[in-house]
């Protein structure tokens, strides 16, 4: 994976709605559904809009992407959940 720490991170507006509605959850694990739902988005889980295209790969900015997705957003995979603990403090 490259080196992202001195990559500006500029999410695209859908991964800005996936991360504002897991936001508004403020740390509850969700599903899938629930979460795109409120995003008002027609992907099948969250984890969509942060896949690293072929194209893309060995590019900063969406491995970046990835990387902020995967240190923000838990993941119960077996019970199809989403969460982001970060936001449990959270106020609205």
């Amino acid at each position: 994976m490259p080196d992202i720490s001195a990559t500006q991170i500029r999410f695209t507006d859908g991964q800005a709605k996936v991360f504002e509605a897991m936001w508004s959850f403020r740390g509850e694990a969700s599903t899938a559904e629930r979460i795109m739902r409120r995003a008002d988005l027609d992907s099948a889980k969250p984890s969509d809009l942060f896949k690293i295209k072929s194209k893309d790969k060995g590019k900063p900015e969406p491995a970046a992407q990835h990387a902020a997705y995967r240190a923000l957003v838990v993941t119960q995979q077996r019970a199809g959940l989403y969460s982001m603990p970060c936001a449990a403090g959270a106020l609205a």
